[in-house]
């Protein structure tokens, strides 16, 4: 499978300054364990996420039963057509298999300027992957995970205050664009990310705001300066710091549309004091996904999978890691959970019902089927 490298990034090189940044990322390993998002589906395989929310669109239409015992699903289902889905799923037998199945598995992958090339050899059963764009996939998803958000997110002193939600589920925490660069402190439904980079000379946008008596006052909001320079005409520019500055920032199909109340002046004869709502707008939508993928061009990495054990080593802006992850053992957890899992499953008039006992906690809950495809989204832990 052949696949062209993302050029490198035409809005971000001026805007974003790549050269001094630090970005670091914590994962949350709870999210390795919720059920997959339909943007992240998306992000890998459209049509199927395409298949998925079509099923979902009818999902509350099905009616019927199905009994889990010892992680064994026994299923006897009528679908909005009539027809009927019966049948025996044993999941710890079946993660049981995948995890023999690992412990012959060996292969190698490497990653670099986006690229990821990996073969795969289980038994006599071989798999190669060839110059799949990684840096794209994830381009992709951020931008639509970004065009996703209708928010509108405060800000005082130059930092913006984040306490939304997404597709994957909430984000929290700040975004400070006060100092000269892009500071960023976020939880997020996969992890923590903080990030320092500075803007480059192209962070600079442009505004016209009217200003009683005086007329038009025009000016840039001068984000590699850290700065708002408003020109008042023969009384010259004044320039006031963006770490000054409050007002919000309404996000809405990935575009970032800022508001602001600036202080460009006081006591002035016949005016007093002169205060000029200035308002941007920012494609934050195709910024967030050129820097994702500049993100990932900027990994370097390579790792063996030995009998089920994959050893992998990255080289990234902030230093090499080593790293190490057992998937027999990993499968053979979830086995072990899946064992652990008992109850019913009840769906009829438009609800499902789960009386569930798990290893991790018991699972009482009704559910409208109507709003399965927000379910599609919302991560796992959240619904126990």
């Amino acid at each position: 499978m052949a696949s062209t490298a993302l050029s490198i990034l035409p809005i971000a090189q001026g805007i974003l300054n790549f050269d001094d940044s630090t970005l670091s990322f914590e994962p949350d390993t709870a999210f390795l364990s919720t059920t997959s998002a339909l943007g992240v589906l998306g992000a890998f395989s459209p049509s199927l996420a395409d298949l998925v929310a079509d099923f979902a669109s009818t999902i509350d239409q099905i009616s019927g039963e199905i009994t889990i015992t010892g992680g064994v699903f026994d299923a006897n289902l009528v679908l909005a057509d009539g027809s009927t889905i019966t049948g025996t799923f044993d999941a710890p037998a079946t993660l049981t298999e995948l995890a023999e199945l690992a412990a012959i598995t060996d292969g190698s992958f490497t990653l670099q300027g986006g690229i990821l090339d990996a073969v795969v050899m289980t038994g006599d059963e071989s798999v190669a992957l060839e110059s799949l764009d990684v840096a794209s996939l994830a381009s992709t998803f951020v931008l639509e995970t970004i065009n996703a958000i209708d928010a509108t997110v405060p800000f005082t002193n130059g930092a913006f205050s984040f306490e939304t939600s997404t597709p994957l589920g909430p984000i929290s925490g700040t975004v400070d664009v006060a100092g000269g660069d892009l500071n960023i402190d976020l939880a997020t439904p996969v992890g923590l990310l903080t990030a320092d980079v500075d803007f480059g000379d192209d962070a600079v946008y442009p505004f016209s705001a009217p200003v009683p008596v005086i007329g038009s006052i025009n000016g840039v909001v001068d984000f590699n300066a850290g700065n708002i320079v408003a020109s008042l005409g023969p009384a010259g520019d004044v320039t006031i710091p963006i770490s000054s500055i409050s007002g919000t920032l309404a996000l809405l199909d990935g575009i970032a549309s800022l508001s602001a109340e600036v202080p460009v002046a006081s006591g002035l004869p016949l005016v007093g004091n002169v205060t000029v709502p200035v308002s941007t707008e920012i494609e934050l939508g195709p910024l967030a996904s050129e820097y994702a993928a500049q993100v990932v061009q900027d990994l370097v990495a390579s790792g063996t999978i030995t009998d089920g054990l994959l050893t992998a080593t990255v080289d990234s802006p902030l230093g090499v890691f080593d790293t190490t992850f057992d998937i027999v053992d990993f499968t053979n957890q979830g086995a072990n959970f899946f064992a652990g899992v008992d109850g019913l499953i009840s769906l009829g008039e438009g609800l499902l019902t789960a009386d569930l006992t798990t290893p991790i906690g018991d699972v009482n809950n009704t559910f409208n089927l109507a709003d399965v495809a927000g379910l599609l989204d919302v991560p796992l832990g959240d619904l126990v």
